[in-house]
């Protein structure tokens, strides 16, 4: 996503605010300091409530105005992490040999976790060489194994599933 235009319409947003809060300021506080208590019979304190009253909408959509351009600078760093962690995470699978990348490319295609007998139903693997091949990535604090019945059930190590999958 571009967000370049997101940004600038958030300036001008902030800009329009502040702008309208200081036309609108001198107003707001000639009506917060009456100099006499009644005109015409009507309570100047009252007419300040009921201006408080009137106010309310301006106030909430002020903060739902805060609200989107907080949104939209977070969003912009969100994604820019999680792009650099797509980055990482290629940058750190092309150490792997091809089999290797195939295995932990299964692993996260189902969000983290396999069971260890659907590796070696894949194509090109035996029980030996998916063995081998998990044995390499456990050593290397790539994967878990965890037991489980008659199979094993293979995941990410905590680290490298909250940098992989998002």
């Amino acid at each position: 996503m571009n967000f370049s235009n997101k940004r600038a319409l958030a300036g001008i947003v902030i800009l329009v605010c502040l702008v309208g809060m200081l036309l609108f300021l001198p107003s707001v506080l000639q009506h917060f300091q009456p100099e006499v208590c009644t005109v015409n019979g009507v309570c100047q304190h009252e007419m300040q409530l009921t201006l408080l009253y009137d106010l309310v909408p301006v106030f909430i959509l002020i903060g739902i105005i805060i609200g989107a351009i907080v949104f939209f600078f977070m969003s912009t760093k969100l994604d820019n992490k999680k792009e650099e962690l797509e980055k990482t995470t290629k940058a750190l699978i092309q150490f792997l040999n091809k089999d290797e990348r195939r295995v932990v490319e299964k692993i996260i295609s189902e969000q983290g976790k396999v069971l260890q007998s659907e590796i070696t139903r894949m194509e090109g693997l035996g029980k030996v060489k998916s063995h081998r091949i998990l044995q390499r990535l456990s050593d290397r604090e790539v994967i878990e194994i965890e037991a489980h019945g008659k199979t094993n059930i293979v995941k990410l190590t905590k680290a490298i599933k909250d940098a992989i999958i998002k």
